[in-house]
């Protein structure tokens, strides 16, 4: 919960919200994703990140919601994505 912390989740908030409508929909949040290299993430498991963060259930993510899930949905996703790409160069067995 750092300055920097929070000046990137705004900057990846701003980023992802394509329209740029103050909230990020669904498919936003997959291309997002998708966009950072997470393509090891099936369409169910980004239903369940969205379903996870959208916690007023209004079918979109506004930027508190965003604040409180993706923090950790990152960190998750970097580890696996840094296993798949050490795990690729021999750095990881």
């Amino acid at each position: 919960k750092t300055e920097f912390g929070e000046t990137v989740l705004r900057t990846l908030f701003g980023l992802a919200d394509a329209n740029k409508n103050g909230t990020i929909e669904e498919q936003e949040l997959a291309t997002a994703l998708r966009n950072l290299g997470f393509d090891h993430l099936k369409e169910k498991q980004i239903k369940g990140i969205f379903e996870r963060a959208d916690t007023d259930a209004n079918g979109a993510i506004d930027f508190e919601e965003w604040r409180k899930e993706a923090p950790s949905t990152l960190r998750t996703n970097l580890i696996k994505l840094a296993k798949k790409n050490g795990g690729e160069l021999g750095f990881l067995a």
